[in-house]
């Protein structure tokens, strides 16, 4: 299930992102949104890991390249305020929908996976993009 595999550094990443983004944010009610998306994020892992190869569960503590990339963006974006943060951790999230949306259309995907993606996880990171989008205007 190498495609399980990339959803869950995909989460790990968004996890990171928001790690990084998360002390450079000043706003508490957008620090709140920010720790709600975390959860969910920290969740989705969980819930993937049931399904991954038992081989990549035990390396599956680091989003890779992709997550060091994002992480660093991410990061380095908030030190331009707020709002910058929030467009690092938008692209992420959008990023997030779009893997989603293309494990969904895959047959060959195991169906309580596309299942926990289309009940839970594709609509939590739909609800991340419209808090982000409330919070950048």
């Amino acid at each position: 299930m190498k495609q399980v595999d990339e959803l869950i550094r995909g989460e790990i990443s968004a996890v990171e992102s928001i790690n990084a983004v998360m002390g450079k944010i000043k706003d508490q009610r957008e620090k709140t949104a920010l720790q709600q998306m975390l959860q969910d994020h920290v969740r989705a892992v969980e819930s993937l890991k049931r399904f991954a190869e038992p081989e990549f569960v035990g390396k599956a503590e680091t989003s890779g390249p992709w997550g060091a990339f994002t992480k660093a963006f991410a990061g380095g974006s908030s030190f331009f305020g707020n709002k910058a943060a929030l467009a690092a951790l938008k692209i992420g999230e959008q990023h997030g929908c779009n893997e989603y949306q293309e494990a969904v259309k895959d047959d060959s995907i195991n169906p309580d996976v596309r299942t926990l993606i289309q009940t839970e996880l594709l609509p939590n990171q739909q609800k991340h993009l419209e808090t982000i989008n409330q919070y950048m205007h």
